[in-house]
This record gives C-alpha cells, sequence and structure tokens, in this order.
C-alpha cells in the first residue's frame, strides 16, 4: 500500500482480492494489516454485499493464526436454541432430540480464529454464553456442569444496527463492548466508485476464466450504468450483474440490455452520479477534476480510467487529458497524445486562473 497509510508488507491472497486504489479500500488494507498479528476480537461492520467474509479472511491469513482451524457460522441461519449448540457443542438428552453428545464449535476452532456472521442475530441465551466465554476463554456445553478453556480467536460481523439494538435491549451492551475491541468498517461501493472499473476488470476476467467465453469488455453506454447505479447490493450486486452480462453477451461487448438493471432504477437516483455524467459544461469540468485526482492519488491517468469511470468515447477521453497538458496539470508519461499521464508542477501566482480556465473550457 501506498500513499497516507504507508508500505506494509506482503498482503494476503483474501486482502489482495480487496480489489481498489481508493483511499477507503486502501485504509481498509492497513488496518487489517495493524490488527492481523494481534489477538484483538475484531468486529467488522458494512453493508450487505461490500465483502466482510472477506476481511475475516484477510485477518485470519495475516495473523499468527495462519494454517489453523478456521470456523464460519453464520448466526442469522440458525435458530436460538441450534446456535447454542452449535456453538458450545451440548451433552446427550441436553434437549429433545439431543441423541448424542456434540463438541462445540468454539472447541472446533482451538488453536484457531471463529468468524460469527450476522452476529446481531444471536439469541439472548447465545449472547450470555458467548459473554462469558469472552470474559473468561471458557465454555461449558449445553446440558453439562463441567468447563474447559480454548484457545480462539473472535472475528464477528454484521450489518445491523447493534447500538439501536442495545437500545431496544435486543442486543446486550456488555457483549457489544467485548466484540468491538477493534471495529472495521468496510465501505459501500457507492463511497468508492472510483474502484468500479478495477472491479469491472477482475470480475470479468474471473468469470472468462471459469465459464471459458472471454467478454471483449463493456461498452461506453454500459460503463456508464455500471458507474451511475447506486448499488445497494454493493460488490456482491456488481458481480452478480457482471455474470449475467457476461454469459448473455456471449463472448461479444456487454451491452445495456445484458446487465438487467432493476427497470426504473435512474428515475430514483437523483444523486450527484448522474449530474457528473452530463456532457456539459459542469459534466465537463468535474470529469476533468476527477483526472487529476486520479493522477494525484495514483501517480498516473490513462484514457481507458476515463473512459470506464464515465462512459465516454475514446476521442472524449484524449480531450480532456490533452486540455490538463495544456495547461500545465498534467505531463505525458506513456506513448501517444496523453494517453498515460501523470501530475505536473503545479502553477503558482496570477497565472493559476489562466491555467484554470483554459483546463475548463
Amino acid at each position: 500500500m501506498t500513499g497516507a497509510y504507508g508500505r506494509g508488507a506482503r498482503a494476503s491472497l483474501a486482502a489482495r482480492r480487496l480489489i481498489g486504489r481508493s483511499p477507503p479500500i486502501q485504509k481498509l488494507r492497513w488496518e487489517i494489516q495493524l490488527v492481523a498479528p494481534t489477538d484483538a476480537t475484531v468486529l467488522i461492520r458494512g453493508e450487505r454485499g461490500t465483502g466482510k467474509e472477506l476481511v475475516a479472511d484477510a485477518i485470519q491469513e495475516e495473523s499468527r493464526r495462519q494454517g489453523r482451524p478456521s470456523v464460519k457460522v453464520n448466526c442469522a441461519a440458525l435458530p436460538g436454541e441450534l446456535l447454542a449448540s452449535e456453538l458450545f457443542g451440548h451433552e446427550r438428552g441436553a434437549f429433545t432430540g439431543a441423541l448424542w453428545r456434540k463438541v462445540g464449535l468454539l472447541a472446533a476452532a482451538d488453536g484457531g480464529t471463529l468468524f460469527l456472521d450476522e452476529v446481531g442475530d444471536l439469541s439472548p441465551e447465545a449472547q450470555a454464553m458467548l459473554l462469558r466465554f469472552l470474559d473468561q476463554g471458557e465454555v461449558r456445553s449445553l446440558g453439562s456442569t463441567e468447563t474447559f478453556r480454548v484457545d480462539v480467536r473472535l472475528i464477528a460481523a454484521t450489518n445491523k444496527d447493534l447500538e439501536a439494538a442495545i437500545c431496544k435491549k435486543e442486543f446486550r451492551p456488555d457483549l457489544y463492548d467485548r466484540l468491538s475491541e477493534v471495529v472495521l468498517e468496510v465501505p459501500p461501493l457507492r463511497e468508492r466508485r472510483e474502484d468500479i472499473p478495477l472491479l469491472i476488470e477482475h470480475v470479468l476476467a474471473y468469470y472468462a476464466q471459469r465459464y471459458g467465453v472471454t467478454a471483449q469488455g463493456v461498452t461506453p453506454q454500459a460503463a456508464r450504468l455500471l458507474q451511475a447505479y447506486p448499488w445497494p447490493g454493493n460488490v456482491r450486486e456488481l458481480e452478480k450483474t457482471l455474470r449475467r452480462g457476461v454469459i448473455f453477451a456471449d463472448g461479444a461487448w456487454i451491452q445495456p440490455e445484458h446487465l438487467g438493471l432493476p427497470a426504473g432504477w435512474e428515475d430514483r437516483n437523483h444523486g450527484g452520479t448522474r449530474r457528473e455524467l452530463r456532457n456539459d459544461a459542469r459534466g465537463l469540468m468535474l470529469r476533468r477534476r476527477e483526472a487529476l485526482k486520479i493522477a494525484a492519488e495514483h501517480g498516473s491517468v490513462r484514457r481507458a480510467d476515463l473512459i470506464t469511470r464515465f462512459g465516454i468515447s475514446r476521442s472524449t477521453a484524449q480531450r480532456d487529458l490533452v486540455a490538463l497538458i495544456r495547461a500545465g496539470f498534467l505531463k505525458r508519461t506513456g506513448g501517444g497524445r496523453g494517453s498515460s499521464c501523470s501530475p505536473a508542477r503545479r502553477t503558482r501566482g496570477s497565472s493559476r486562473q489562466n491555467h484554470l480556465s483554459r483546463a475548463w473550457s
């Protein structure tokens, strides 16, 4: 990683699958590298589809517990008593249907990591038992009077507002305090739209290999839709949309009709994204400011960055870069009339306004 978060050790495979160059995703990778070597309990928060499980995998892979048991539990998939039995185990006859003794997942994860997904759905009974484990490092099976110690690092994730759940008395505040030793926030895709071109490239390559069908890419019109769509399902929804595009494009260019985006979504999306895509004077200014931002953050900006980011033509992207070169904001670093550019030394004094006028016109 580079920039404000420094350069750490080589990232794990899972961390490298957190695709993107945006500041939020770079910050998240940096936080993973800091917290992974410790044994701190981690609470991963984020909307559905943002990649919380991938963050948990990265923490495991970069920790001293790498290669040891890694057990995952979806707390929302099991009813309360069954979940408590899965986590802590049970003795024969502990409840109706307990015909034999069962070892719990906490014991199975001894020496490694337990990942509790959707931890906000834990039953009150399971919350109390989990709190005991976090306080004492001890496990007691359902129906047993004996406890035993296990060495397990706990990582939890949720897309719920746990503070609101505490106010409603649906979640224990003391358990929240123990789970939130370290809190990692996974950003929604709408807050890191500059990563969408990289995600598109990565997903298309993956499904081309998986299905044996190589899509030519996305058309400018399709790229514009992908960039503007609000993505309530985040990266998971983007992946599903592109998978559909690869299948229905059948080796050709992915067109808007291949994506299957919900009808009428543009009429419901009145945010700034649609406005910045307009090809008027306002849109031109926003595009060129974004080009400077990309160059400043990543050391260079390519014509392809603007084509994919805004769904504009090759010639329009070329004109944007050339205008910024002539204004003195960028300099050529690649072949061919500004196809790849890096930041130039900024101008100062009274001439700066003239440079700005040239860049935005």
